[in-house]
């Protein structure tokens, strides 16, 4: 999974809003990663599998709460982003 994400931060960075891009890749990426845990509780349950899914609930809640987080400062990022623009500052590494 971290390669697929590592592949989105590549795809952007030529881009000029690439600190916008990897914002949406990530909270993109946090949601598949809820389906993933989800799913993974279900085909636990139906194997009937006793042990696994206290992990998988502590790793869906961590998911959940990272997903929160970006969502939560989602609009920050947004005008962070677009006031270095305007000062004419950009992103590096």
């Amino acid at each position: 999974m971290s390669l697929v994400g590592n592949l989105a931060a590549l795809g952007h960075s030529t881009a000029s809003d690439e600190v916008v891009k990897n914002t949406f890749a990530n909270y993109a990426f946090e949601h598949y990663e809820i389906a993933s845990y989800a799913s993974l509780l279900t085909l636990a349950e139906l194997a009937g599998d006793s042990a696994a899914p206290a992990a998988l609930n502590i790793s869906l809640r961590e998911e959940r709460e990272m997903a929160q987080w970006i969502a939560d400062h989602l609009e920050a990022t947004v005008r962070r982003f677009v006031e270095r623009s305007a000062a004419g500052q950009k992103a590096g590494v």
